[in-house]
């Protein structure tokens, strides 16, 4: 009796410490383009909420995703089909936010991702960046199953498949509207 007192009231000390950090944590405000780098919000989205936004436009180009992991400023990871007889296929989906010394993804970085996009066995790998991709990143994915988009990429698609608030809030970080 005393063991499952210590460790129910061990679980409820665990409980409570969170709850603690929690409520003292700053809530972390909306992006204020005035302050972000470049005036480009894409800039200072983490991994999820890039994830997000590639979500928001995969949906639009016709895909489906069937399930993700990963997240904040690490990678995070998308698999998503086109369900379209013949022309349809599988991808995987890297959300990359871009270096915080450079801003570009290098080289083997890309290589890194087409031998996950290799070993997954899907039809085309899509990797997007917050940033740019250098001279030798490009080169890695020449002749690749890979395609790159990258920040300017990014806002020309926001810019083809949304408007208004939505496309705002996608830019934000926010979830679509």
């Amino acid at each position: 009796m005393e063991v499952i007192f210590l460790f129910g009231g061990g679980i409820g000390l665990g409980f409570i410490l969170i709850l603690l950090i929690a409520i003292s944590s700053p809530a972390r405000p909306p992006l204020d383009l005035r302050r972000a780098t470049n005036n480009d919000p894409l800039v200072e989205l983490d991994a999820e909420q890039l994830g997000r936004l590639v979500a928001a436009l995969v949906d639009k180009m016709g895909l489906e995703i069937e399930r993700s992991q990963g997240g904040k400023n690490e990678i995070l990871e998308i698999y998503a089909v086109n369900p379209t007889p013949v022309t349809g296929g599988s991808f995987l989906i890297h959300c990359i936010p871009a270096p915080a010394a450079t801003g570009k993804l290098d080289g083997p970085s890309v290589g890194t991702f087409i031998r996950a996009v290799r070993s997954a066995y899907v039809s085309k790998g899509l990797l997007f960046t917050t940033g740019e991709f250098g001279p030798d990143a490009r080169l890695e994915a020449e002749g690749a199953p890979v395609e790159l988009f990258d920040r300017k990429r990014i806002h020309q698609m926001v810019e083809k498949h949304f408007e208004g608030a939505e496309k705002q809030n996608l830019l934000d970080g926010r979830a679509p509207a």
